[in-house]
């Protein structure tokens, strides 16, 4: 017994006769008696009888006919879900971040996704670069986007561009006005990094390093973030940070960068993923549109936005209270 089955059988008792059901049908009434014993010697018991030259269930057609109904319903909403999953129109992605990337670069994109697929189920973790490669080998997240250095073999790793690392310090501190600074200059300022054994914090260190900065002092360790950010702002030491994360700050004077001479450090982000993974359309297109957003918008210069118009209404009114 299949499908088809199940359709005959319901057709002739929507139709109440089995000439009516092989015309709706466009078959042969022989046909359609076939398909229906087919569904009797299923279930072993007569399913339907005439009476007054209709055909109406047995009882025990009654419980078929419920259970055929509810086997065809359930049948086209899954093949409508499958349809709507293979042209990436409904599903979730589950993918991970880093601080930074996931509070400055991320949520832009994953609200232009949403707008495009209204269908889409995120499933998102923010968290240590350690943890989300052990989520992404473990299957938990299906992709996850972060600074591509020092990732273990069985990844699929992409780079997606690069971001730069500057030192940031107050606009009150003495440093922030000088002209020439060298990194001599930093070796006896307090600094406000990532905490010991972090991820990001080896990868500030290896940055401290190049610059012959190996023994700095740490006067607080904080994760990347606001708070890292407000203490460097209120003159508390010197900061190590991404460019996406103290664009803002710097453009508005909150934050000063500390050039150093010499090109501006570079890491390069990349996207993790298991390879050979078995992903929803959904996902795949996730992951294509997450491919050329992050690309573009590390290579895209920061830009003040333009500032608020004052309605006309106001400035009239304000105008009008001035004049009394």
């Amino acid at each position: 017994m299949n499908l088809r089955h199940l359709e005959v059988f319901l057709a002739v008792v929507e139709c109440e006769s089995f000439s009516g059901a092989a015309e709706h049908l466009i078959m042969t009434q022989p046909a359609v008696s076939m398909q229906v014993q087919a569904v009797e010697r299923h279930f072993g018991a007569p399913l339907l009888q005439r009476r007054n030259r209709r055909v109406v269930l047995t009882e025990a057609g009654q419980a078929v006919y419920k259970w055929a109904s509810q086997v065809l319903r359930t049948e086209i909403d899954t093949r409508r879900i499958v349809d709507e999953l293979k042209h990436a129109e409904t599903g979730r992605v589950a993918v991970g971040s880093t601080v930074t990337i996931g509070s400055y670069i991320l949520p832009p994109i994953l609200t232009r996704f949403k707008q495009l697929h209204p269908g889409v189920d995120y499933g998102y973790k923010q968290a240590d670069r350690d943890e989300l490669v052990s989520d992404v080998m473990a299957g938990v997240l299906d992709c996850a986007v972060l600074i591509a250095r020092q990732l273990p073999t069985g990844l699929a790793v992409e780079v997606l561009g690069s971001e730069d690392m500057v030192f940031i310090c107050a606009p009150s501190h003495p440093l922030a006005n000088r002209k020439r600074i060298c990194p001599q200059d930093l070796a006896n300022e307090p600094f406000i990094i990532a905490p010991r054994n972090s991820s990001y914090r080896r990868i500030v260190d290896e940055l401290l390093a190049s610059q012959g900065l190996k023994d700095v002092s740490v006067f607080m360790e904080l994760d990347a973030g606001e708070g890292a950010k407000r203490s460097v702002q209120q003159g508390l030491g010197i900061g190590v940070a991404m460019r996406s994360g103290v664009d803002w700050e710097i453009a508005h004077g909150l934050l000063r960068e500390i050039k150093l001479p010499g090109p501006t450090a570079l890491v390069e982000i990349g996207m993790i993923y298991r390879p050979r993974q078995n992903v929803s359309p959904m996902v795949l297109a996730f992951m294509d549109y997450l491919r050329e957003q992050v690309g573009a918008h590390l290579n895209r210069p920061f830009e003040l936005p333009a500032p608020l118009e004052r309605p006309r209404a106001r400035r009239a009114a304000a105008s009008a209270g001035s004049s009394h």
